[in-house]
């Protein structure tokens, strides 16, 4: 593990982008080796590859087992088609001459991270809480990213699990119960620098990454053009602005100014359709300068609720800056759909929301831009939220229809709101209750009738149509 570095992760358990970086493609059921020695825990995961860095995100202990290995370190790339039960391989030598640095600062790196105080455990910087033991933030102190360096500490043992500090008498960790290694290892200590790097030796000069079920041909092919391309080098090109030309007068000059603007069009429709890739980037930095704006309004108590609320509607209308494509993802595109399905939702949705699943495809779709999917598509992602225990659920109602809902959200909680609501207003429609609670009209009819089969409302069907009211007679 010389050369591969902790990675952060979204709360669906994806990799979260640095600046002017794009996704290119993800392959699951890929396992690591280094040099021809496989490395335990590492042998079952989806491998995302970008134009900075592949990423390993392990399928069974994502939190605990994922890493990146940096392109700049690639010195070239080679094929092995695998042979009887010998998998596919692409073996990657490492260009020893060049160091590994993490640095640390807010645009190469993947933000700050804060220490839980309990445990020790680095958290990111947007985490309310850890991750491992559950503490809130605000019983931790925010470090900038870590440096590895080798420390010795002849009077504590550091568990490599959760990465908190034993007696050295221990033979398993006092945290999380991990078996402790025998020998002192490097532990990771901070730095408060602004820039800083740390400059790694390696010995070993090979890593190969092992397809279990197909996906090496696309993976080798993409790998190969990032590296090409080196966009971890590149900077953005600032272009002049063109001198102002004093307007000619006649035929000639009028003549001149419709071809000029002529040509300026096409130019313009020929960017815009022609290079979506350029479009794209662009896209992906406005999100995360609108994402860093929201994460620092949000942390800000003094903020009002409706200017919040405002910015998230205006963070949502940006849209999703690398949208997940068949094209990307293969033959894991439906759990990849999920996971970003859920980062969306988790945007969109309140603590205890609930949305009609026609409602959710109309906005997702609205977000992904040209990259659209189909309803099918959007209903299978749906399906994989409780595999791959992401915070939302599919429901089908009685009457057939489909609904998205916070793991939160359940009839009790819908019916004792419904409840109040009644007590407070008077009798409800389902166009009044859609109204007040922001529904769809089918969603809040199919709440009112399951408030109703609990016992709580009763109805009254009338020339003004169905109405509820609170039950008075309720039978304990």
């Amino acid at each position: 593990m010389k050369y591969f570095q902790p990675t952060i992760l979204s709360s669906s358990r994806r990799p979260e982008l640095q600046a002017n970086e794009s996704l290119l493609l993800q392959q699951g059921h890929v396992g690591l080796y280094e040099g021809k020695v496989k490395l335990d825990h590492y042998q079952d995961g989806v491998c995302y590859l970008t134009s900075h860095r592949i990423i390993y995100v392990d399928n069974v202990n994502p939190l605990e087992y994922s890493i990146e290995l940096g392109l700049y370190l690639v010195k070239d790339i080679e094929a092995y088609s695998g042979f009887l039960r010998s998998s596919p391989k692409i073996i990657i030598n490492i260009d020893t001459s060049v160091s590994i640095k993490t640095t640390i600062d807010g645009e190469a790196s993947n933000g700050p991270v804060w220490a839980c105080s309990i445990c020790s455990y680095l958290n990111k910087g947007s985490s309310e809480q850890c991750e491992l033991c559950g503490v809130k933030s605000s019983n931790a102190t925010v470090e900038p990213v870590p440096t590895t360096e080798t420390v010795t500490n002849g009077d504590s043992s550091v568990c490599t699990t959760c990465t908190f500090i034993n007696h050295p008498s221990m033979i398993q960790c006092e945290m999380c119960g991990a078996d402790l290694p025998k020998e002192i290892i490097p532990t990771v200590t901070t730095s408060t620098t602004s820039s800083l790097s740390a400059d790694i030796s390696v010995n070993s000069a090979q890593i190969r990454l092992s397809f279990r079920k197909g996906g090496q041909p696309a993976f080798l092919a993409k790998l190969k053009g990032a590296v090409a391309e080196r966009q971890w080098e590149k900077q953005k090109i600032v272009v002049p602005e063109p001198s102002v030309k004093k307007r000619g007068v006649g035929i000639t000059a009028i003549e001149d100014r419709i071809q000029k603007s002529t040509l300026e069009a096409t130019e313009t429709m020929t960017d815009a359709f022609q290079d979506l890739d350029r479009l794209m980037t662009k896209a992906t930095e406005m999100v995360g300068l609108a994402e860093s704006i929201s994460n620092k309004v949000s942390k800000d108590a003094s903020n009002d609720e409706n200017e919040l609320s405002t910015l998230r509607t205006h963070l949502l209308n940006l849209g999703i800056a690398s949208p997940v494509t068949r094209g990307t993802a293969g033959s894991i595109y439906h759990q990849e759909l999920a996971r970003e399905l859920a980062d969306f939702l988790s945007k969109l949705f309140k603590q205890d929301d609930i949305k009609s699943l026609t409602d959710v495809y109309c906005l997702f779709n609205r977000a992904r831009g040209v990259a659209l999917i189909s309803p099918e598509d959007l209903y299978k992602a749906s399906q994989q939220f409780e595999s791959l225990k992401l915070p939302f659920q599919l429901r089908k109602f009685s009457s057939g229809l489909l609904v998205i809902q916070s793991l939160d959200m359940n009839d009790s909680r819908a019916a004792s709101r419904i409840l109040k609501h009644v007590k407070e207003r008077g009798p409800l429609s389902a166009l009044q209750l859609a109204e007040i609670e922001k529904l769809a009209l089918a969603v809040a009819s199919e709440q009112l009738i399951v408030t109703e089969r609990m016992g709580l409302i009763c109805r009254d069907e009338g020339p003004a149509g169905l109405t509820f009211y609170e039950n008075l007679f309720l039978v304990s």
